[in-house]
C-alpha cells in the first residue's frame, strides 16, 4: 500500500485534488478492480476503457485516469495528456522502480525468442545468477501470475519485476513482442541488453505491412539504459537494417567473420551442434544436443548476450551443454515403435521452413506433417504455410490450431490455396487428424506436429478447451 499522491508523483500538478486513500493496486481491466485500485482507461482496438469507468468505481476504484476528451468533469476522474505514459510512471512509483534494480535483457524477433531466452537462462544459471525468464512459454520459475501473453501487460509486468527484485533475482530475460511495443506494455522500462533474432511474415493482421511490423520491432533498440548495448543477428535483411540505424549495435553472424561475434566454424548433424564463437581475438568452443542451423543462430545469440554481460566462458559452454531441450521447440517424443515424432510451436512459413529443412538434412527418412493456421490472425501467411509443408513433406495433414472466433472450414480453405497437388488430408478436428497421422505413420518415418507445442488447450469461440498433442500421442501408443 502506498499513498495516492506518491503513486501519481510527476503525473499531476500539486493542486490536483485527490481522494484520501491508500492505493491497493493498478489495472486497466475494470473486472479486476478492487477497493483502493486506480483504474487506467486504455483505449484499444476492440474496447475503450472509458466505457468502463463507472464499472470500475462500482468495483471499488478510488480513482480513474483518462486521456479522453469525451469524458467530462467527474469526481475522482483525472485527465492526463497520455494515459499509457501515466500508467508507466504510476507503476514505477507504486512498485518502487523495480526495473532499475534487476538486470533486464529484452529479446525480440519473429522466431527464436523463446529458444534464445531458454539458452541464455541456462547459461546464467550455470554462472549461479538467479534468473527469471518471461515469454511465450510462461514464467520460469513459475509464479502465481499467469499473463497469457508473450510480453505481459504493463501492470502484470511491473508486478513480475517487483517479485524478481523482492526474491533476489539478478536477471530478468524478457521476450518482447511487436504487439507489446505497439501497445506500450513496457512503458518506462529500459534494458541492459536488447537483442534481435530475425523477422519474417507474421502478424500482418495487426501491423498490415512488413515495414510497419519492422518499425515496431525497432522501437526496442531505443530503450537501452545509458550504458546498455544491443546484439543483433545480421544474417537476414532486417538485422542488417537495424545495424544501419543503430551504430552502437554489436553484430553477430555465421556467414562472415567481419563482425563483432562470428561463428563461421561449426558442424551440425543429427546428434547436435559443435561450434566456435570468435570475438576480440578470443574464441569459445561449445557443444549442444540441439539440432539445426536455426538453433545454431539461437545459441550464438545467447552466448553473445552472455559475453556482453561478462559471464565466464566456462558458464557459457556449460549452460549451452545443459540446455538439451527447448520446451515446445522441435521436441522429440519417444515411442515404442521407434518412429520419430516431433512437437513444435512453429506457426509461420519461415519457422516451418527452418524446422523442415533441418529434419530433411539431419535424417534420411520420409517426412510427414500435421499443421494448421490459427484463427483471427494474419491470413496472408496461410497459403504460404501450405507451400512450405508440401515442398518438404511426403504427406501432410491439415488440422485446426486455435480457430478462435473464425470458422474452421474457412481457415482450412485459405491454407489449401497454397497446395498444388493432392498429398494432403484435411480435417476439421485436430485430435482426429493427429490420430489418423499416427495410425498411418510407418517405421522409420518422421512426423512433425506444428502449431501448439506443449499447449494444453484449444481456443474455440472465445473459450479454452483442454487439448494436448502430447497426451494424444501418449494415449495412442498406450492403447
Amino acid at each position: 500500500m502506498i499513498e495516492i499522491n506518491k503513486v501519481l508523483n510527476s503525473i499531476l500538478d500539486e493542486f490536483t485534488e485527490l481522494p484520501n486513500e491508500l492505493v491497493q493496486g493498478l489495472t486497466n481491466n475494470s473486472s479486476k478492480v478492487k477497493k483502493g485500485f486506480i483504474f487506467f482507461a486504455f483505449k484499444g482496438d476492440k474496447y475503450d476503457g472509458n466505457d468502463f469507468i463507472e464499472h470500475a468505481f462500482k468495483n471499488g476504484a478510488c480513482l480513474a485516469i483518462t486521456d479522453s476528451e469525451k469524458i467530462g468533469i467527474q469526481k475522482n476522474v483525472i485527465k492526463v495528456q497520455d494515459v499509457r505514459t501515466a500508467a508507466g510512471i504510476a507503476c514505477s512509483n507504486f512498485y518502487n522502480f523495480p526495473q532499475n534494480k534487476v538486470r533486464l535483457i529484452g529479446i525480440t524477433g519473429t522466431n527464436g525468442k523463446t529458444s534464445t531466452s531458454t539458452i541464455l537462462k541456462s547459461i546464467l544459471d550455470s554462472e549461479n545468477e538467479k534468473t527469471l525468464q518471461v515469454g511465450t512459454s510462461g514464467i520460469k520459475p513459475s509464479l502465481e501470475i499467469n499473463p497469457g501473453l508473450t510480453t505481459p501487460d504493463i501492470f502484470d509486468l511491473y508486478e513480475i519485476l517487483s517479485h524478481a527484485e523482492n526474491h533476489g533475482f539478478k536477471n530478468v530475460v524478457l521476450e518482447v513482442s511487436s504487439h507489446a511495443l505497439s501497445q506500450r506494455r513496457i512503458e518506462n522500462i529500459f534494458f541492459d541488453i536488447t537483442a534481435f533474432t530475425n523477422l519474417s511474415l507474421d502478424h500482418l493482421d495487426y501491423h498490415e505491412t512488413m515495414e510497419e511490423y519492422f518499425s515496431e520491432k525497432l522501437k526496442l533498440f531505443d530503450l537501452n539504459k545509458e550504458n546498455g548495448s544491443s546484439v543483433v543477428l545480421i544474417d537476414n535483411e532486417y538485422g542488417k537494417r537495424i545495424l544501419e540505424k543503430n551504430s552502437c549495435t554489436k553484430c553477430i553472424s555465421i556467414e562472415n567473420e567481419d563482425v563483432d561475434y562470428s561463428c563461421t566454424t561449426y558442424g551440425i548433424n543429427d546428434s547436435g551442434i559443435k561450434g566456435t564463437l570468435a570475438w576480440d581475438s578470443k574464441t569459445l568452443d561449445f557443444e549442444s544436443k540441439l539440432i539445426g542451423l536455426f538453433n545454431l543462430e539461437n545459441l550464438i545469440l545467447a552466448a553473445s548476450i552472455a559475453i556482453e554481460l561478462n559471464i565466464s566462458g566456462r558458464s557459457i559452454s556449460q549452460g549451452i551443454k545443459n540446455c538439451t531441450n527447448i520446451v515446445g521447440r522441435l521436441h522429440l517424443v519417444k515411442n515404442k515403435a521407434d518412429q520419430m515424432i516431433f512437437l513444435d510451436y512453429g506457426h509461420t512459413p519461415d519457422a516451418y521452413l527452418k524446422v523442415l529443412k533441418t529434419l530433411k538434412n539431419s535424417f534420411c527418412r520420409p517426412l510427414k506433417v500435421v499443421f494448421g493456421a490459427g484463427g483471427g490472425r494474419d491470413k496472408s501467411k496461410r497459403p504460404k504455410m501450405a507451400e512450405v509443408v508440401e515442398k518438404y513433406s511426403e504427406e501432410c495433414y491439415l488440422a485446426p490450431d486455435n480457430p478462435r472466433f473464425e470458422d474452421i472450414e474457412s481457415i482450412n480453405d485459405d491454407v489449401k490455396n497454397g497446395f498444388s497437388n493432392n498429398n494432403h488430408h484435411c480435417f476439421n478436428d485436430r485430435k482426429e487428424a493427429l490420430e489418423f497421422a499416427l495410425k498411418n505413420l510407418k517405421p522409420d518415418e518422421i512426423l512433425i506436429i506444428f502449431g501448439k507445442g506443449i499447449e494444453e488447450y484449444q481456443e474455440i469461440n472465445g473459450k479454452k478447451h483442454f487439448y494436448s498433442d502430447s497426451n494424444i500421442i501418449k494415449e495412442f501408443y498406450e492403447n
